[in-house]
C-alpha cells in the first residue's frame, strides 16, 4: 500500500500544492485502497490506474488553470463528450499535418517498440513465476566451500544421500544430472541429452506425466530394469505422439529402457536440451558412492512454514556431522540453500535491467524529441488558441484538448510500436545465448501482461510529452497573442527549447557510455589469450556405449582407430582427443592429495581432471611450459603420470617445479601419478572466466567413455564435416554422430551473453544517438527561424555569414558540453552499479568517455550546421521586412 500511496502522490502533482496539502493524504489513502480491494479480487488493476490518470489530469488541470476565471457554459454529456469532441479534433489536426504525425509516430513507435521487447524479456524470465505448483519453496542446495569463497559448487552422490536422509526440513530432496546418450533401434541413430534424475524429482517439482507413470522409488538400484521418461518433445518429433509408446523398448546407450511416461507439453526445465528423463542409479551399487567426485545438482521443496533461513541452518547442521563423520573428505564442506527461482533469474537479472534502463531513455529521448516538435507546432497556433480562450474555452478546457491530442499521438505510436516490438522480440531470440539456462523461452512473446505495458506505457508517453505544450498553450496572455497576431516568438520559451535539448544530449550520452563500455568489454574478452587455437578447427563428439565397448582396452583401441581415420582425411594436419573440450561446458573436479604438502581447510587440494591423446596438446597449441608432453608408451603397465597446468603448479608448488613431483586422486586405490609436464593455462571455464587447476591424464591410463575429437586443417572446418561423418560410420555403423562443431562455433557460444548484451546496448546508444541528431537539428531550425529578423539586422550592421555560421555552432558546442557534462557524469554513475556486466574495463574508462565525447560533440556540431548554413543565406531585407 506504502508503494501505491507514494506513485498516487506523484500523479497529485497535476494539481496546486493548497488542493494536495488539504486533500493529498486522503485522496491517496482512498486510492490504495480501491487497488488493495482489486487486487484481493485478482483483478487487474491497469484500469483503475488509467482512470486515476484521466482524473486526476482533468480535475488537476481544471484546479491548476481554472482559479479566477468567470463561469462557462458546460457542455451537455460531461466530460466523456468533451473527450471524443477533442479526439475528432485532434484527429483532425493530425490528418492536416500528415508529415509531421508521421515523423512523431515513427519516433514514438521506436521507443515504444523498443521497451515492448525488453519487458517481453523481463516478464518472460523475471516477472513470471515459475511454472510449478508453489514453486516458492523449491530450492537448490548446493555444496559450499567458504574457505574458497564457493557457494554453488555441485554436490558428491554420497554426500546428496545423507542430506536426503538427515534433514528435518524438506518434504522430498532430489538428484540430477545432465548426460549425452545414445539412442538406437530407431531409423537413423540419434544422439540425445538425458537428465538423470533421484526418483523423488519429479515429486520436487510437482509434475506428472501425461501419459504412463512417475519413476518409483525401487528404480535408483542397481540391477533393476531401466526406464526412461519421454519429453513432450522427442514424443512428437520422434514418435509421431503415439499413445502406445508407453511400455515401448528403447534401446539407450546400447542398454535396453522401457518407455514409462511422457511428460505434459507445459513442462519446462532450464537445460532446454533434455529430451529424456531416467532414474540416476545410486542404491545398491557394488562399490560406496563417492564423496571425492562432484557432479550433482539438488533440488528440494521446503515443509510447510518452513523458511529459507530455517532450511540452512538445518543443513548447517547435517554438513557439520558430516565433517565429523568424514574429516578427510567432508573437511570444511556445508550445504548452501537458495530459491530454485533466486538461482535460476540472478545470472540475467543485472543484464535485463540494464537493457531496461537502456530503451527507458530511449523513450525518454523520443518524447523530448516530440514535446520539441509540439512545441515549434504551438508557436503557429498560438492565435487559435487565443480565439478558443477568449470565445468559449477555459485554460482547463484547452489544456485538456492539448493533452488529447498528444494521447491520440501516442495511442498510434503505441500501436505501431507493438509491430516494433513483434519483431524486437523475433530478434531477441535469435540473439539469446543457448548456454544461459532459465526456464521462460516459450513466454517470450506479446502476453497480455505485454500489451498491458505498452497501452500503460503508451498514455504515460503521451501525457509526458503533451504537458509541457498544453502548458505552454493554456498558460500564454490571450490578451498578447492576440494583439501580435500569434507570430511572436515568446510562443515558444527559449530556456525550455534549450533547456529539452540538453537533456537530450545527457540520456544520449549516458546510453553511449553504456554502449561503449559493454563493447570494450567485450573487446577485452577477446583479446584475451585463450591459450589454445581457436580457428581451423573441427570438433566432434563420441559415445561408446557400455554394453558393446566392456572394456578399457575394446574402448581406448575404437578411440585410436578412429583417431587414425580421422587423420588420414586429406587436408588434416593432425587430430587429439580431450574428454572435457575447453568452452565445451562439460566439467568435473576432484580432491587430490598432493605429495608432502598438507591439506588444511583454508588451503584444500582440488583439481579438475581431463583425459587426453597424446597428440592433444600439439592439435590445440597448447604451449608446453616445461617438462615432456604424454608419448604413446605412457600406457599400463607404465607408472602413471600426469601433466598440470600452469595454475596448479603455482598453486600446489609454490616457488618450485613440479616436476618428478607425486599426486593422486582421493578416491579409494587411486594411484600416485607422476607430474612429467606443465602447459600454460587454459580458458576452460570462458574467455572471461578464471583458470582453476587442471590435471591431464594419458588417454591410455585414464578412462571414459565419451570423447570429443579436435581435428586441426589447413580447409575451412564446416568443409570437412561429411568425411568426418564418413569415417565414424566406418568404425561403427551404430555410432551417433555427435554435434559438429568449429572451435569458433564453440568460442562464440561461450561469449553468446555477454556479446548479445553488448549488441543490443549498441543499437540502443546508436537509435539514441540518432533520435538526439533529429533532436538538436529540430530546435536549432526553429530558434534560427524566430532570429531571423535579429540576424537581418546584424547582417546589416555589417556581421558577416562566416560570424552567424560561428554563432550557431558556439550555440549547440555549449549545449552539447552542458549535456555531456551531464550523460557523462551520470553514465559512470550507472556502470559502477552494474559493473557486473564490465570485464577488462573500468567504468571510468578514458578512451570510453573521450570517444563518446567527440562522437555527440561532432553530432550536434553537425546537426546545428544545416540551420547554421540557412542563417548563412539570410536575405537581410526580407528579413527585416518580416
Amino acid at each position: 500500500m506504502r508503494a501505491t500511496r507514494f506513485a498516487y502522490r506523484l500523479l497529485l502533482i497535476a494539481f496546486p500544492a493548497a488542493v494536495r496539502d488539504e486533500f493529498g493524504d486522503d485522496m491517496a489513502t482512498l486510492f490504495a485502497m480501491q487497488i488493495d480491494e482489486r487486487r484481493r479480487q485478482r483483478g487487474s488493476v491497469v484500469g483503475l490506474w488509467i482512470r486515476a490518470v484521466v482524473d486526476v489530469l482533468q480535475h488537476g488541470m481544471a484546479e491548476r488553470f481554472g482559479a479566477g476565471e468567470s463561469p462557462r457554459p458546460r457542455r451537455t454529456g460531461g466530460w466523456m463528450q468533451a473527450f471524443l469532441h477533442d479526439a475528432r479534433y485532434a484527429l483532425r489536426m493530425m490528418n492536416r499535418q500528415r508529415g509531421l504525425t508521421l515523423v512523431c509516430v515513427l519516433t514514438l513507435a521506436l521507443g515504444i517498440g523498443a521497451n515492448t521487447a525488453i519487458f517481453s524479456a523481463v516478464n518472460a524470465f523475471l516477472l513470471r513465476p515459475l511454472p510449478y505448483d508453489d514453486p516458492s519453496r523449491i530450492m537448490t542446495i548446493w555444496e559450499k566451500r567458504p574457505a574458497e569463497g564457493v557457494l554453488d559448487n555441485v554436490v558428491a552422490p554420497a554426500d546428496f544421500l545423507d542430506w536426503a536422509r538427515q534433514n528435518a526440513t524438506f518434504e522430498s530432496m532430489a538428484a540430477q544430472i545432465t548426460l549425452p546418450a545414445d539412442l538406437t533401434g530407431v531409423e537413423e541413430p540419434r544422439r540425445l541429452f538425458v537428465a538423470a534424475v533421484s526418483p523423488a524429482f519429479f515429486n520436487v517439482l510437482r509434475v506428472h506425466p501425461i501419459l504412463g507413470r512417475d519413476f518409483r522409488p525401487d528404480e535408483s538400484f542397481a540391477g533393476k530394469p531401466r526406464v526412461a521418461i519421454l519429453s513432450y518433445r522427442l514424443w512428437s518429433s520422434q514418435f509421431g505422439r503415439d499413445g502406445s509408446v508407453v511400455g515401448r523398448t528403447l534401446t539407450l546407450n546400447g542398454t535396453p529402457v522401457e518407455v514409462v511416461g511422457v511428460l505434459p507439453a507445459s513442462f519446462e526445465f532450464a537445460d532446454e536440451r533434455v529430451d529424456l528423463w531416467s532414474p540416476l542409479v545410486l542404491e545398491g551399487t557394488p562399490q560406496p558412492q563417492s564423496r571425492s567426485s562432484h557432479q550433482l545438482v539438488v533440488f528440494g521443496r521446503l515443509k510447510a512454514g518452513v523458511t529459507v533461513q530455517q532450511a540452512r541452518t538445518d543443513m548447517d547442521r547435517v554438513g557439520a556431522a558430516l565433517q565429523q563423520q568424514y574429516p578427510e573428505t567432508n573437511r570444511n564442506h556445508g550445504a548452501w540453500v537458495i530459491p530454485y527461482e533466486e538461482w535460476l533469474k540472478s545470472p540475467v537479472r543485472s543484464s535485463l535491467l540494464l537493457l531496461l534502463g537502456a530503451v527507458a531513455f530511449v523513450l525518454l529521448i523520443a518524447c523530448v524529441n516530440v514535446a520539441n516538435i509540439l512545441l515549434a507546432k504551438s508557436a503557429g497556433r498560438r492565435r487559435e488558441i487565443a480565439v478558443r480562450s477568449a470565445v468559449v474555452a477555459g485554460r482547463a478546457r484547452l489544456a485538456g484538448q492539448m493533452l488529447t491530442e498528444s494521447v491520440m499521438l501516442a495511442g498510434l505510436g503505441g500501436l505501431v510500436g507493438l509491430l516494433v516490438g513483434w519483431w524486437g522480440i523475433q530478434a531477441l531470440k535469435q540473439l539469446a545465448p543457448a548456454e544461459v539456462q532459465i526456464v521462460g523461452w516459450s513466454h517470450l512473446r506479446l502476453e497480455p501482461r505485454v500489451l498491458a505495458f505498452t497501452a500503460v506505457v503508451a498514455l504515460a508517453t503521451g501525457v509526458l510529452f503533451g504537458l509541457l505544450p498544453a502548458w505552454q498553450l493554456a498558460s500564454q496572455d490571450v490578451g498578447a497573442s492576440l494583439k501580435e497576431g500569434g507570430r511572436s516568438p515568446g510562443g515558444v520559451r527559449r530556456r525550455v527549447r534549450v533547456a529539452l535539448v540538453i537533456s537530450e544530449i545527457a540520456l544520449a550520452s549516458l546510453l553511449l557510455v553504456a554502449a561503449g563500455l559493454t563493447l570494450r568489454s567485450f573487446q577485452s574478452v577477446l583479446n584475451d589469450p585463450a591459450g589454445f587455437r581457436i580457428d581451423r578447427s573441427l570438433t566432434v563428439s563420441i559415445s561408446l556405449n557400455g554394453s558393446k565397448y566392456r572394456t578399457r582396452e575394446a574402448v581406448v583401441a575404437t578411440f585410436e582407430s578412429l583417431e587414425r581415420r580421422l587423420a588420414s582425411i586429406p587436408g588434416v594436419r593432425s587430430v587429439g582427443e580431450t574428454s572435457h573440450l575447453p568452452l565445451g561446458g562439460r566439467d568435473g573436479r576432484q580432491g587430490v592429495t598432493v605429495e608432502g604438502r598438507e591439506s588444511t581447510p583454508d588451503a584444500p587440494t582440488r583439481a579438475h581432471p581431463r583425459v587426453v591423446s597424446p597428440s592433444y596438446f600439439r592439435t590445440m597449441r597448447i604451449q608446453l611450459l616445461s617438462g615432456r608432453p604424454f608419448s604413446e608408451q605412457d600406457a599400463p603397465p607404465a607408472l602413471p603420470v600426469a601433466i598440470v597446468n600452469e595454475t596448479m603448479a603455482r598453486r600446489y608448488w609454490p616457488g618450485a617445479s613440479p616436476i618428478g613431483k607425486r599426486v593422486r586422486f582421493n578416491g579409494a586405490g587411486d594411484p600416485w601419478m607422476e607430474v612429467v609436464g606443465v602447459i600454460a593455462d587454459v580458458k576452460h571455464w570462458g574467455l572471461d572466466a578464471r583458470v582453476n587447476p587442471e590435471i591431464y591424464l594419458p588417454l591410455k591410463m585414464g578412462f571414459g567413455s565419451t570423447m570429443t575429437y579436435v581435428i586441426d586443417t589447413d580447409l575451412d572446418g564446416a568443409a570437412l564435416a561429411g568425411s568426418v561423418r564418413e569415417q565414424i560410420r566406418a568404425t561403427d555403423l551404430n555410432l551417433p554422430v555427435g554435434a559438429l562443431r568449429t572451435m569458433d562455433d564453440v568460442a562464440s557460444v561461450s561469449v553468446g551473453s555477454r556479446r548479445a548484451g553488448m549488441l543490443l546496448v549498441t543499437v540502443f546508444g546508436v537509435l539514441a544517438l540518432v533520435l538526439a541528431a533529429a533532436g538538436i537539428h529540430g530546435v536549432m531550425s526553429h530558434l534560427v527561424a524566430l532570429r531571423t529578423p535579429e540576424i537581418g539586422v546584424r547582417m546589416t550592421l555589417g556581421a558577416s555569414p562566416a560570424q552567424m555560421m560561428s554563432a550557431i555552432l558556439r550555440e549547440g558546442a555549449i549545449q552539447a558540453i552542458a549535456g555531456l557534462a551531464v550523460g557523462l557524469g551520470g553514465g559512470v554513475l550507472l556502470m559502477r552499479a552494474f559493473r557486473s556486466v564490465l570485464y577488462g574495463v573500468e567504468p571510468t574508462d578514458p578512451l570510453t568517455l573521450t570517444v563518446v565525447s567527440l562522437v555527440l560533440l561532432a553530432t550536434a556540431l553537425a546537426a546545428s550546421a544545416i540551420p547554421g548554413r540557412r542563417a548563412m543565406r539570410v536575405d537581410p531585407v526580407n528579413a527585416l521586412r518580416g
